[in-house]
């Protein structure tokens, strides 16, 4: 409902209620009035309808707070395993750069071996061949020598025996002594010679092989042992390999749930921002809601003072407008259904149909359905001293109709703003101050609600 047309029904409402006793009798009046009543009868609907919602969306509220601190606690959570992940990603990387670096270097120190091997294998090729060259210039030597030891013996120099076996550096001390020039002696002079030479040759090249064969051996010892390293390396390396492949799938694992998470985070501060957005529509319904509940009180008052007729002194006592029943909310601050006010009455449950009688004796001066109210019954007891009684489920008095005290005005009822059968009872004085009481009893807003208290026995 459009909530101008709403305020412009109040004030017609209250323009009415300015009206003469006699106009409101008239017919077209009535027919007006019974309209309007309608139409807040409409309003006090929507706002208990309006009251429910204000319910669930405080459960909403409550229900997405905890959400959004239980989202972001997950996402702490995965943001905390996700830096592990991360962490153990880099040591994988870092351990499979070390691993490449390690084999590059064994591979390096390989083919440096390798390099090695085969210089040391040409050397040897190339020595065997000098050596078996050697062997051969050696043999030929000898079968030289052997021939001259026989020339030497025909020439009565020395025995063949003597010539073939004789260490060579002996035989040629003794060609040296025989100190004669004789081209026999010379040329076997020679021959012992290079045979000496040779057999030096054949020694140094046999020597050099040796230290050669050693050196290969030294080297392909090196080789198995890199080969070994370069395998061990290796099937680290695709260890350190497997260990990146599976710790970047959960690195990205865990990178997917901190984002599921943050999206849950936004989602959830949207959610917070809507039910916000709903409850600030909701407060400025709820402050208009106290506005119109303040215009009642002050609507209440002005009718009390226009239509209360009655002098002499007021009542001392006031009996129990219900019998046999409890008081559910006294007169005192409360917050009703999201409104905070001052309940300047005191709630009286019971069932519906329950007689609701005059608290003492006096004139009705209204009776009717009063918006958030409900059905009500106004009496004015002199001096100034007004009783309310509001949501009657049905009234059983006119305006203008004298009562007594104890006579049945109506009955208990649960209508206009209302959580339940009960009557609202309550006293309004004209002059508060000219009552003594032990209890709070001055509405501090000031309308002039006493304490019931007070009054009731």
């Amino acid at each position: 409902m459009n909530k101008k047309w709403i305020t412009t029904l109040l004030i017609g409402v209250f323009l009415l209620q300015t009206l003469s006793l006699e106009s409101l009798n008239a017919i077209t009046a009535e027919e007006r009035l019974e309209e309007v009543e309608k139409q807040l009868q409409a309003v006090a609907n929507q706002i208990n309808q309006y009251e429910g919602e204000k319910t669930d969306l405080e459960k909403a509220i409550i229900s997405n707070d905890s959400a959004l601190r239980q989202v972001n606690r997950e996402l702490s959570e995965v943001q905390s395993r996700l830096t592990v992940a991360e962490k153990a990603l880099a040591d994988a990387i870092a351990g499979y750069d070390t691993s490449l670096d390690n084999l590059a270097l064994v591979q390096q120190n390989i083919v440096q071996e390798q390099t090695k091997l085969g210089k040391i294998k040409s050397e040897i090729t190339n020595v065997k061949d000098e050596l078996f060259n050697t062997q051969i210039e050696l043999n030929d030597a000898r079968e030289g020598l052997q021939e001259q030891a026989l020339t030497l013996y025909i020439n009565g120099v020395m025995s063949p025996t003597t010539a073939l076996f004789i260490d060579l550096d002996e035989l040629s001390d003794f060609l040296a002594a025989l100190g004669y020039a004789s081209s026999v002696v010379d040329s076997a002079y020679k021959i012992v010679e290079t045979l000496n030479v040779l057999e030096n040759l054949a020694q140094t090249q046999t020597s050099f092989l040796t230290d050669r064969e050693t050196d290969r051996q030294d080297v392909i010892n090196n080789l198995q042992v890199e080969e070994e390293k370069k395998t061990d390396i290796s099937i680290e390396a695709e260890e350190y390999a497997d260990e990146v492949e599976a710790s970047k799938n959960l690195v990205e694992s865990e990178k997917r749930k901190v984002e599921d998470k943050k999206s849950q985070v936004l989602s959830e501060r949207r959610n917070a921002q809507n039910l916000l957005t709903q409850a600030n529509k909701q407060l400025e319904l709820l402050d208009k809601e106290h506005a119109d509940l303040e215009k009642l009180e002050d609507a209440i008052q002005a009718d009390i003072e226009r239509l209360s007729t009655l002098g002499g002194p007021a009542p001392d006592e006031l009996t129990w407008p219900i019998t046999g029943s409890y008081v559910s909310s006294g007169y005192k601050w409360r917050r009703f259904r999201g409104v905070t006010s001052f309940h300047g009455a005191i709630d009286i449950p019971a069932r519906t149909g329950t007689p609701i009688k005059a608290a003492a004796g006096g004139v009705v001066i209204l009776a009717r359905y009063y918006g958030l109210a409900g059905n009500s019954v106004f009496i004015d007891h002199g001096g100034g001293m007004t009783t309310l009684y509001f949501h009657m489920n049905k009234i059983n008095v006119t305006p203008g109709q004298t009562v007594i005290t104890g006579d049945t005005i109506g009955q208990v009822g649960n209508t206009g703003r209302s959580s339940g059968p009960h009557l609202h009872f309550e006293v309004r004085l004209k002059d508060p101050s000219s009552v003594s009481c032990s209890l709070p009893y001055l509405d501090p807003t000031s309308r002039g609600r006493m304490n019931p208290y007070c009054f009731l026995p």
